[in-house]
């Protein structure tokens, strides 16, 4: 049996298949002018980043490029838009950016802005974490198993079990399931062609808190076949239908149209829980 979690919550993320993947020197937290008073936040990992404005949020695919610039790591966004970066010797990351206009193929020179972010390690900055640490820390997991999951389905779909399994117990409880539906959600949001605006997502957030345990629970409901009130690997990876349409529990019209945006933005775990054992 090909166990494909990992895969399917990967396919929710913008980007496909990895390509050259970022270098370890530049993974990471990074936030500009400093980790304690951070206005820009970057988070970058093996296949994609995640800016963390004052105002808006973006996610996006990221790869090294095949053509390097003199003394900047080129990575390139899926429709090939640069961003080049380099580690300082004092431990700091500079990014600097293409010039209006200026064609894709561009590199850098002295004439381009720049900015210096400090290293985080792998700490959200303390304003950033309400908003976004949920998030970060499930890409955090998906980039863990990234590599595994392009040679091993079964190993990938462990791990990435396992990560999403806050208690550690080997099962995951409606709490947990409810909070890959906020991460899947913020994701949907923050992946659009146009950064997310963080009003908006903190709107999703907000709806997420009463219908995301609606929601793990008919999830539950559906595989829980030992009748323990969580869901096992094994309970996952069995044969069963549809799930999208246990997606949408009976709501009031008082959640308002950010409720609606986020019961759209999370069907797909639907179809990412039905292809889970194949």
């Amino acid at each position: 049996m090909r166990l494909r979690l990992a895969s399917y919550l990967l396919a929710l993320l913008p980007f496909g298949s990895f390509a050259t993947e970022v270098p370890d020197a530049l993974t990471g937290i990074w936030a500009t002018p400093n980790c304690t008073t951070a206005t820009d936040t970057l988070v970058l990992y093996k296949g994609f980043y995640l800016w963390l404005g004052e105002d808006e949020t973006a996610l996006s695919g990221l790869s090294a490029s095949d053509t390097q610039a003199t003394d900047w790591t080129r990575l390139e966004e899926p429709d090939g838009y640069p961003n080049f970066f380099m580690v300082l010797p004092d431990g700091r990351l500079r990014e600097t950016f293409l010039p209006d206009g200026a064609p894709f193929v561009s590199n850098p020179t002295e004439s381009w802005q720049t900015t210096d972010y400090e290293s985080c390690a792998d700490a959200l900055p303390r304003t950033k974490v309400l908003l976004h640490g949920e998030p970060v820390a499930v890409l955090k997991v998906v980039s863990s198993v990234h590599n595994l999951c392009q040679t091993d389905q079964q190993a990938c779909a462990n791990q990435l079990f396992a990560g999403l399994d806050i208690s550690g117990d080997g099962k995951l409880s409606r709490a947990e399931i409810a909070r890959v539906l906020r991460v899947t959600a913020y994701v949907a949001a923050v992946s659009e062609d146009d950064a997310a605006q963080n009003d908006d997502l903190a709107g999703i957030s907000a709806a997420s808190l009463p219908i995301g345990p609606l929601m793990a629970s008919a999830i539950v409901n559906s595989f829980d076949y030992d009748n323990d009130g969580l869901l096992s690997l094994a309970e996952l990876s069995q044969d069963r239908g549809t799930l999208t349409s246990q997606l949408e529990p009976d709501t009031n019209d008082e959640l308002s149209s950010r409720l609606n945006q986020m019961k759209q933005a999370i069907k797909p775990l639907g179809r990412l829980l039905e292809n889970f054992g194949q």
